[in-house]
């Protein structure tokens, strides 16, 4: 299996090798092709995964005639599609040649066109097309379940008890005195009558 794919690897090395180097004898020609003198700058995979509001760190390359290009300054600027709001990044020179960093932050999503200012060594500036980058918005984090609280037992209320008690207990104490008085009318009434029917001392004499 590994032989396989070894087999058309190499092959793909070679043919590789083989364009490179009959795209760099044409640029040392007497007659170069256009493409020789013009400034390209690539992404290659590395925008694939922008995402709003997320930082992204890009490295992308300079080259001139499939060389690296001596450059002074890159300034990359993102212009969104849909309301033409632009952000511009600086961008740092890497110890590669030709090979160039920035960290990028795009708040919305949706297609910005990205264009690359590159400023040489001799105050010549370029500016760039590179490519439109898809910008994807970030996913939604799913609903939270409102949190249930058991259902408290409302506590009986004591006030209210204790003035029906209160009250219940005024009431005995009212009836107790009215029955109290009651009996001391009933037994000073009766005390009289029975003196009147018992003889007298002279009677009996």
């Amino acid at each position: 299996m590994f032989r396989r794919l070894l087999i058309p690897l190499l092959g793909s090395g070679l043919l590789l090798a083989a364009t490179t180097g009959s795209a760099l004898a044409k640029c040392e020609g007497p007659n170069p092709p256009e493409f020789c003198s013009e400034v390209i700058v690539g992404f290659g995979d590395s925008s694939a995964s922008f995402q709003a509001g997320t930082p992204e760190t890009v490295v992308f390359t300079v080259t001139q005639g499939e060389q690296p290009f001596e450059a002074m300054g890159v300034t990359l600027t993102f212009i969104n599609q849909k309301d033409e709001s632009r952000i511009v990044v600086p961008t740092i020179a890497t110890n590669t040649p030709g090979l160039w960093r920035a960290e990028v932050n795009l708040p919305d999503g949706g297609i910005w066109n990205t264009y690359a200012q590159v400023v040489t060594n001799t105050g010549a500036a370029y500016r760039i097309f590179v490519e439109r980058a898809r910008v994807t918005l970030p996913p939604v984090p799913p609903a939270e379940k409102p949190i249930t609280t058991p259902p408290v037992t409302p506590a009986a209320p004591v006030l209210p008890i204790a003035l029906v008690l209160g009250g219940l207990a005024a009431a005995a104490f009212a009836g107790m005195v009215i029955r109290d008085r009651t009996r001391r009318r009933t037994a000073g009434a009766a005390a009289p009558a029975g003196a009147s029917v018992s003889p007298s001392t002279a009677d009996r004499a």
